[in-house]
């Protein structure tokens, strides 16, 4: 067993032996122990463990092996916020908020009940809560294209889709949520696949199983001088699987339009369900940040940007000109709700 090999959930290191074919992961601290013959299947076990838990208590995060920075109080609040905020699509990206976002998303987490069965209503009022805090993000021009620049097309595995991840941009930006969606969802598992080592030419798709196996095996790379704090990061492949899991790639039922945000409805397009809401585009953009986060973190390459480099200044501008035309994408909206089956993106 590699003994480099270290993980955490919510600050609280996980254990990793190997007996046989089984690999056994646990936390000790919660009394967590599971196994299976993938390494990948025993963590996403204790994930979920650790997702029945929290549904009878919120878990308080371990906060003295982990040495946050001087921001330890913020990113326990993470760590808690993120235990509801999961359930409905989202994941706080430490970069992106300060602490008077942080304080209102607690607000917000502090009144939901997981025990709770939302109708659509009630989700939709919930996200957009969540999204009237997170859309400056979002939406954030400069940041937008610092990502894509020093970290999208720089990184293995997604940078040979920065490309599609740059036309989800252009079409988020103008507010063409139908694009930004139809784009992702196969983006997101193209990066997966990549991940895995698939290769079209030479093999059997493999299946969503061991995707997530395999995105759940992701190591932080310790070697790196520019990194991340590793508890975020572990974080972020945690969330990542949760999200993908659970609201993605949840079995579809028909009958409840929440739903209708999943892998299959939208890939074989199976009804007319308004899965290209503005608040799905929304999820699909974080989850896209936390690829991207997490497998630069993982990797050997190290790069950085020049924000006074010639290509994001040019793309930050033209990100920028695209948001401010927005008004005119008035005209394209009045045109869609000409169709019948065009349900609106809020």
């Amino acid at each position: 067993m590699n003994q480099g090999f270290t993980k955490s959930v919510f600050g609280y290191p996980m254990t990793f032996d190997k007996r046989g074919d089984q690999y056994i992961v646990g936390i000790d601290e919660l009394e967590i122990k599971e196994k299976s013959q993938s390494k990948g299947r025993a963590i996403r076990n204790v994930f979920d463990k650790i997702k029945e838990m929290i549904k009878l208590n919120i878990i308080e995060p371990k906060i003295e092996e982990a040495k946050f920075n001087n921001y330890d109080k913020m990113q326990v609040s993470i760590f808690k916020i993120n235990q509801k905020l999961t359930n409905f699509g989202f994941s706080i990206i430490v970069e992106e908020l300060d602490e008077n976002d942080i304080k209102k998303l607690e607000n917000i987490c502090e009144n939901i009940d997981l025990n709770y069965n939302y109708n659509i209503y009630e989700v939709e009022g919930i996200e957009n809560k969540i999204i009237d805090i997170i859309m400056p993000y979002i939406l954030n021009t400069e940041h937008r294209a610092f990502n894509m620049s020093s970290i999208i097309m720089n990184t293995d595995h997604i940078s040979k889709f920065s490309h599609l991840i740059e036309q989800a941009y252009i079409s988020l930006f103008r507010g063409e949520y139908i694009s930004t969606v139809m784009v992702l969802i196969p983006v997101i598992e193209g990066v997966l696949l990549s991940l895995y080592g698939f290769d079209f030419l030479s093999g059997s798709k493999p299946k969503e199983n061991q995707l997530l196996n395999r995105w759940a095996e992701l190591q932080y790379n310790f070697n790196k001088s520019n990194n991340y704090n590793q508890f975020i990061i572990d974080e972020y492949i945690r969330a990542f699987i949760d999200i993908w899991e659970n609201t993605v790639f949840t079995k579809h039922q028909l009958a409840e339009e929440k739903l209708y945000f999943n892998r299959n409805y939208i890939t074989h397009l199976m009804g007319e369900g308004r899965f290209y809401s503005r608040n799905n585009a929304f999820k699909l953009i974080n989850l896209i940040d936390l690829l991207a986060h997490v497998l630069y973190a993982c990797s050997e390459k190290e790069h950085g940007l020049d924000i006074k480099d010639s290509d994001y200044k040019l793309r930050a501008f033209y990100y920028e000109s695209l948001f401010n035309k927005q008004i005119l994408n008035k005209v394209e909206y009045h045109i869609l709700n000409g169709h019948e089956n065009f349900k609106g993106y809020i």
